[in-house]
């Protein structure tokens, strides 16, 4: 049991040696940096659809945090589910949303018009 332990520290020091992970970081960094240009430029695009969406429906100003929240919590869950998955889970979020005093009408414009993920089939 004991080198069990030791062994386990031994490990964890090597792989956490600071010159050991600048190295690996140098190498995975302009990678990170693009796949992270790409997920903002898309949140932007996405975000600005939702604001076109909110400004038709007369949306308090005031509450474009809370419709911009569910927008992308929409985004995370597409890029974890699909199919019947993504539809349950939408349809929690959305449960959610309108238990916190947002419209349904506008929360489903977003959802269909933004996100493109149409209401679950029973």
């Amino acid at each position: 049991m004991e080198s069990d332990v030791m062994r386990r520290i031994e490990r964890w020091i090597v792989k956490s040696d600071p010159e050991r992970v600048y190295e690996l970081l140098k190498k995975l960094r302009e990678p990170m940096k693009n796949r992270q240009a790409h997920e903002q430029s898309e949140l932007v695009e996405m975000e600005t659809r939702a604001k076109t969406v909110l400004n038709s429906a007369d949306v308090p100003t005031m509450l474009y945090p809370f419709y911009l929240n569910f927008a992308r919590e929409i985004y995370t869950r597409k890029k974890r589910f699909a199919g019947p998955s993504l539809a349950r889970e939408i349809g929690v979020l959305l449960e959610k949303w309108v238990a916190r005093t947002l419209d349904r009408h506008v929360l489903e414009r977003i959802r269909d018009e933004v996100m493109t993920v149409g209401e679950p089939t029973p």
